[in-house]
């Protein structure tokens, strides 16, 4: 009987006047778009922009300023994790970073694979290569998190596999398809790419494992425990190194510059954009990050030089990053 008043109420509410079919207020709401906000689409764009510019910025600084990679990656990350936390003491939620001393080896994983390998890594990568390189290497991490989802017990579709081998595929092509001139320049080229992928490994790895992470304790909490164990770890490797911690000026001015902008602003300006707007919706706006590097690098860098192979096997990378994030009706 229950059954069907049920189907009888369901029949009562869809009923065709002209072509228009009126539904039930429940199936209404589930047909329902939540509306785009313009702010948080603003915000979204912006952080991916000034992520584009960390390449560039940080080949320039390093290869032309005399700036020590690992000394840039102690700026940019140690002086990131002291603005978060001076905001979030300043908002009243400093007693949130406290989580760390409840739940230290999450933090530490993450604080080293975000906030440490993957920046060191891709500063040292700058150093031996060109920044579209490097950049299209490392902006390809997409492709690399679908391997370690499965270490998590995720389900990986055949198109995100797909999204994998055409992914590896555009990135080997980038990697092989510059000039003979800029090999001769750049003589450990083929490391610098080596790093940059490794590079990505360490952000998939953050990605993968800090998702639960980020559930439980939030973004701003997350990125900001992470940045400040990364700077503690680069601290430590600048010391054991034997490196000075004083930057030449434009080098100091650049390591502020990443730390406030890309990083302290980037990251809030995605959590925040993140609240407000689908991820099929923010997702794609990843995209500006390689193509706004790419065209930053030919733009400001008068050594950077953009081929057919590297076109084409950027082309195959950013195909294998949209297979690789997108989500099958099987998936949701």
């Amino acid at each position: 009987m229950i059954g069907f008043r049920g189907r009888l109420s369901r029949q009562h509410w869809r009923w065709k006047l002209g072509s228009t079919i009126i539904r039930p207020p429940a199936e209404r709401r589930r047909t329902e778009r939540r509306p785009v906000s313009r702010r948080a689409l603003v915000l979204g764009v912006l952080a991916c922009v000034s992520w584009s510019t960390v390449f560039v910025l940080g080949r320039m600084t390093i290869r032309h300023h005399a700036t020590d990679p690992v000394v840039l990656g102690l700026y940019r990350f140690g002086l990131t994790g002291l603005i978060l936390a001076a905001t979030l003491i300043v908002a009243g939620r400093g007693r949130d970073l406290g989580v760390v001393l409840r739940e230290p080896a999450p933090f530490l994983f993450l604080g080293l694979t975000g906030g440490f390998a993957m920046g060191f890594f891709v500063f040292l990568a700058l150093q031996h290569t060109h920044s579209i390189v490097v950049q299209v290497i490392m902006n390809s991490n997409p492709v690399l998190i679908v391997p370690l989802s499965v270490l998590v017990g995720e389900r990986v579709g055949v198109s995100k596999v797909c999204g994998v081998a055409l992914g590896v595929a555009g990135c080997v092509l980038v990697l092989t398809g510059v000039t003979p001139e800029q090999v001769h320049e750049s003589p450990h080229h083929v490391l610098g790419g080596v790093l940059a992928g490794l590079s990505g490994l360490s952000w998939a790895a953050y990605t993968v494992f800090g998702r639960r992470v980020v559930r439980r304790h939030g973004g701003l909490v997350t990125t900001t425990l992470s940045m400040l164990i990364g700077g503690v770890a680069f601290l430590v490797t600048c010391l054991v190194m034997g490196k000075g911690l004083v930057l030449p000026w434009r080098g100091a001015l650049a390591g502020l510059y990443l730390a406030i902008v890309p990083t302290a602003f980037g990251f809030t300006a995605w959590y925040v954009a993140l609240k407000d707007l689908p991820a099929n919706v923010l997702g794609p706006l990843q995209f500006i990050v390689p193509i706004g590097g790419v065209a930053l690098a030919l733009l400001l860098l008068p050594d950077e030089r953009l081929t057919t192979p590297m076109l084409v096997g950027g082309a195959l990378a950013l195909g294998g990053i949209y297979l690789s994030t997108r989500t099958s009706r099987a998936e949701t």
